[in-house]
C-alpha cells in the first residue's frame, strides 16, 4: 500500500498518474461503460416519453419522479455509504439498476409501454441511484493516494460528461435502427462491467464502526456542510446549475420543435455537449490541476452561464452544436473544480455524507430542472427559457462568490486546507 498522506503539488503529478493504480483503472473503465449505457437510456426515455405524450409538461414531470427519491434519500444514502461496506453496497445497487433497465426494455419491446410505466421505473431507478452515487463517490478516493486526488477527480470528469459523447449518439442510432428498447437493453448489459470490476478489486472499503444512531450521523453530516462555508458554497452552485442549467428536456424540445432535426439530430446535440465535455476534461487534466481551484471554479461558471444563454438564440443547427460543445467544455471544468474542492475538504469518515448532500443538489435537484423547463417553455418559449436559465446561473454564481469570499480564493496549497492529510486515502499500485 502506498502512503496516501503525501501532499505533493498537484501540478507535479503526471496527467494520467491515477491510472497507475489497478483498482482505480477497474473502477474508471467499468463506470465509463455503465455511464454510456445510462446516457443511451436517458436519451431513449426522453424521446419515447415525448413521442407518447407530445407534451413538454409531461416530459418535464418525469423529472419529478427522479427528483423526489433523490431528495428524500440523499442524506440517508450518504450515511449508508459511511456505515457499510461501499463495495457491497454498490454491488446491490448495480444489480437492481440493471434489472430495472431490463424491465423497461421488455415493456417497450412488447409495445405495451405507457407513460405511467416510465414514471414508475424512473422513480425506483432514482431511488436506487441515490444510494449508488454517494457510495461510488466515497469509494474512489480510497483507491489512490491523497496526493493524486485532484488527478483522479480530473480523470473522473470524463466518466459522466465524456460518456455523453458516445451514449446519446449510440442512443440515437439505437432509436433509428432498432427502437428505444434497444437502448434500454444496452443499459441493462452495461452494469455488468461495474459488477465484474467490483468483484475484481483488491482494495477494501470497510468503514469505521459507527456507534451512533444513523439519524445522528445524518445530522453530523449536515452540520459539517453548514459549518464549512466553502463546501456550502460549492453545493449552492451545484444546486443552481441543476435547476436552471442545460437539461435533456430543453434539448429534446429544441431538437423536435425549434431546430426540427429529429432523433438523429437530438443525438448529435447531446453528443456535441459530450464532445465539449471530453475537451474540457483534457483541458482540466492538462492545465486545470492548479492549486487555485477557486478561480477556475468562478471563471468556468460564468462562461457556462453565458454560453447557455447564447445557445438559446442560436439561429442554426451548426451554431447550436458549436455552442453546446463550448458549454460542455466549461461545464466539465466547472464540475471538476467543484468535485476537487469537495473531495479535498471532506474527511474520509464523513465522505459519504458530504457526497450524499452534494448528490441531493445534483441528482435530486437536476430533475427539477426538467420540471422548470416544462413549466417555463409554454409560457415564454424554448429560446427565452434557455437564455433566462443561463443568466440566472451567472447571477447566482456571482452572488455566491461575493457571499462566500473564501470560495473564489480557495487554494489547494493553503495550509489550513490540509487538515485531512492524516487520513488513510491509499491505494495499491500495480
Amino acid at each position: 500500500m502506498t502512503n496516501g498522506s503525501s501532499e505533493s503539488n498537484p501540478q507535479s503529478i503526471g496527467r494520467l498518474a491515477a491510472f497507475r493504480y489497478r483498482d482505480f483503472r477497474l473502477f474508471w473503465f467499468s463506470v465509463f461503460t455503465s455511464n454510456v449505457g445510462t446516457w443511451m437510456q436517458m436519451t431513449a426515455v426522453n424521446w419515447l416519453l415525448y413521442k407518447l405524450t407530445k407534451s413538454p409538461l409531461q416530459l418535464g414531470i418525469n423529472g419529478l419522479f427522479r427528483a423526489v427519491p433523490a431528495i428524500a434519500l440523499g442524506i440517508f444514502s450518504g450515511a449508508l455509504a459511511d456505515r457499510y461496506d461501499r463495495k457491497k453496497l454498490l454491488l446491490a445497487t448495480q444489480c437492481l439498476l440493471g434489472s430495472l433497465a431490463l424491465l423497461l426494455g421488455v415493456l417497450d419491446h412488447s409495445e405495451n409501454i405507457r407513460p405511467w410505466h416510465i414514471y414508475t421505473i424512473t422513480f425506483f431507478s432514482a431511488a436506487v441511484s441515490s444510494c449508488d452515487g454517494p457510495a461510488r463517490q466515497a469509494l474512489f478516493p480510497s483507491l489512490i493516494p491523497r496526493a493524486l486526488l485532484p488527478n483522479a477527480v480530473a480523470l473522473n470528469s470524463i466518466l459522466w460528461k465524456g460518456a455523453a459523447l458516445l451514449g446519446p449518439m449510440l442512443g440515437g442510432i439505437a432509436i433509428s435502427w432498432i427502437g428505444t428498447s434497444g437502448a434500454f437493453y444496452a443499459n441493462a448489459a452495461s452494469v455488468l462491467a461495474v459488477i465484474i470490476a467490483l468483484l475484481l478489486m483488491r482494495s477494501h472499503s470497510i468503514p469505521p464502526q459507527q456507534t451512533r444512531h444513523i439519524v445522528d450521523e445524518m445530522k453530523a453530516g449536515l452540520s459539517l456542510v453548514y459549518s464549512e462555508k466553502v463546501i456550502l458554497g460549492v453545493i449552492v452552485m451545484e444546486a443552481t446549475t441543476s435547476i436552471f442549467g442545460l437539461d435533456n428536456a430543453i434539448l429534446t424540445i429544441f431538437a423536435s420543435d425549434i431546430l426540427r432535426v429529429g432523433a438523429h439530430g437530438f443525438g448529435l446535440l447531446q453528443s456535441a455537449r459530450g464532445l465539449g465535455a471530453v475537451i474540457g476534461s483534457f483541458l482540466f487534466i492538462t492545465v486545470g490541476q492548479r492549486p487555485y481551484q477557486g478561480k477556475i471554479l468562478l471563471a468556468s461558471a460564468l462562461l457556462y452561464g453565458a454560453g447557455f444563454a447564447f445557445f438559446g438564440y442560436a439561429p442554426t443547427f451548426t451554431l447550436a452544436l458549436l455552442l453546446l460543445t463550448f458549454v460542455g467544455a466549461v461545464d466539465t471544468i466547472w464540475a471538476s473544480a467543484r468535485s476537487t474542492i469537495l473531495q479535498w475538504l471532506a474527511p474520509d469518515r464523513m465522505r459519504g455524507r458530504v457526497m450524499g448532500i452534494f448528490q441531493l443538489s445534483n441528482q435530486g435537484l437536476n430533475p427539477l430542472g426538467q420540471v422548470e423547463t416544462g413549466l417555463l417553455v409554454p409560457v415564454v418559449g424554448a429560446r427565452a427559457a434557455a437564455a433566462l436559465g443561463g443568466l440566472i446561473v451567472s447571477a447566482i454564481t456571482l452572488a455566491t462568490a461575493l457571499k462566500v469570499s473564501e470560495l473564489p480564493r480557495f487554494n489547494l496549497d493553503a495550509p489550513h486546507r490540509k487538515r485531512n492529510s492524516g487520513e488513510n486515502l491509499s491505494g495499491s499500485s500495480e
